[in-house]
């Protein structure tokens, strides 16, 4: 009798150590690994993720690159409308000429100090009151190629006051306006030169 308990606790303790093992087994090998799988599993879906908008990225600027004519002459226009220096004569050239080809007579022009514009850094703005005599619908060409698609310069119209002119069928247009002028980095105010 006394071998027979004796083989009992050897299989029950086999048994237990048996149990041991597995538990042992599990949270030092299995374990680990299984939450290891499970952060693979998330890399995998986020790096799935990441891939596929880097692909549309790709694909974008594939896309850029077939038009890089196009959007070269675009920056370059866009460059044109903010000068680095204040650009005055030229500008105020260019309102003559417009005022000419339209039949307006563009008179009273004047241009105030530069001011930091607050919506866009390393800009400035010259703010710009001008006169211009002529019918109505002259005077509404007139605005049309101030701030229309024509204007080389970034123009924004603030005011406009309309009167009687001195003369019958005559208008009197006085604008208030803000020309806007980019100086290269570091120089500070731009300076206005009127010749």
């Amino acid at each position: 009798m006394g071998a027979r308990y004796a083989d009992r606790l050897w299989m029950i303790a086999g048994a237990v150590v048996v149990v041991l093992l597995a538990v042992v087994t599990w949270f030092l090998l299995v374990d680990p690994k299984s939450v290891e799988v499970d952060e693979l599993a998330e890399q995998t879906a986020s790096t799935t993720i990441q891939a596929t908008n880097l692909r549309k990225q790709i694909a974008k600027l594939q896309d850029d690159d077939k038009n890089i004519v196009k959007l070269t002459a675009t920056r370059d226009a866009l460059q044109d409308a903010l000068p680095s220096d204040s650009g005055v004569p030229a500008f105020l050239r260019q309102l003559q000429a417009s005022g000419t080809d339209v039949g307006v007579n563009v008179s009273g022009i004047t241009v105030g100090a530069p001011v930091r514009a607050p919506a866009a850094n390393g800009v400035w703005a010259l703010q710009i009151q001008l006169t211009a005599e002529g019918s109505a619908s002259r005077l509404g060409q007139f605005l049309n190629q101030l701030q229309g698609s024509d204007q080389k310069r970034a123009v924004l119209i603030e005011a406009a006051n309309l009167e009687t002119g001195e003369e019958a069928d005559a208008l009197s247009l006085s604008i208030t306006a803000k020309a806007f002028v980019a100086p290269p980095v570091g120089t500070g105010v731009p300076i206005i030169t009127t010749n």
